[in-house]
């Protein structure tokens, strides 16, 4: 990369930045605004969507927040994707395609089921008739399935993009390999719902890398342009052993002499010598 393109990468790297740390703090106030705002809902489904009715701010807050969160992750994806395919010039448009789509895909269907879910429920509370079969046909609207389908499209695209774009990253020397595994472990985690709430902190983290803040320093792709895989903690350990090896005074390829019979030869040496 020419000095040039290293400025922009660091110049769009710092907006990057703020939209990963924005962004995991948003994913997390979010998320956790809408636990608490279901938590209390309770199971018969006429009394839900009468609860729902009453909460219904709540509902569209915590799934704008969310969505916002999603959004600035987009971001965050194509900062990264650019950087790799600057070290990597064959890493596939797929990767950036899959990186833009899953977040925003996952924002616009997160609002929708939200304005969805808040508008049967206000619709429900207005009835004059609330039986319980009225509640479970408003609960089975397409309004409320649909997102719910094509949302699985966007989450194994997020999926996908946390699996390749953090193999890819880590393998040009772009990641840590504690972030890189980090993220690769996230794509699982995430198709299996249990890994929303570990996300924000990989993004908190992985705007502290692009700012520049990362303890030890930045990897040196970032600085150089060029991809230069870190190495592992076996080759680290490999390499330190090397070093220890070489700088241990004697060790030039000959072997010191040692033992009583030499140590006896050198005082026989200094008996006979007359000085």
């Amino acid at each position: 990369m020419s000095p040039d393109e290293l400025a922009r990468e660091r110049h769009f790297g710092r907006i990057a930045a703020v939209a990963a740390v924005v962004s995991g703090i948003a994913l997390y106030g979010g998320i956790l605004w809408a636990q608490l705002a279901y938590s209390d809902a309770p199971d018969n489904k006429a009394d839900r969507l009468r609860y729902f009715d009453r909460h219904a701010g709540e509902i569209l807050a915590s799934a704008v927040i969310q969505a916002v969160g999603m959004l600035l992750l987009a971001v965050v994806a194509l900062h990264l994707y650019r950087a790799v395919k600057a070290r990597k010039p064959d890493e596939p448009l797929v990767v950036a395609v899959m990186g833009v789509y899953g977040p925003v895909g996952m924002a616009l269907i997160t609002v929708a089921q939200a304005v969805a879910l808040t508008i049967i429920a206000g619709d429900f509370a207005d009835r004059p008739s609330q039986t319980l079969a009225a509640a479970e046909d408003a609960l089975k609207d397409p309004a409320l399935l649909i997102p719910r389908y094509i949302g699985i499209s966007a989450a194994l695209a997020l999926a996908f993009w946390l699996v390749k774009g953090s193999l890819d990253a880590m393998r040009v020397g772009l990641l840590t390999r504690f972030m890189g595994v980090f993220g690769i472990a996230l794509g699982p985690a995430f198709v299996l719902q249990f890994g929303s709430l570990i996300l924000p902190v990989w993004l908190i983290a992985l705007g502290a890398l692009f700012a520049g803040r990362w303890p030890g320093g930045l990897p040196p792709a970032w600085e150089s342009g060029e991809a230069s895989p870190l190495p592992s903690a076996k080759e680290r350990r490999a390499a330190a052993a090397d070093a220890a090896e070489a700088a241990e005074p004697g060790r030039n390829g000959e072997v010191d002499p040692v033992g009583p019979g030499v140590r006896g030869a050198g005082r026989r040496r200094g008996r006979r010598d007359p000085g």
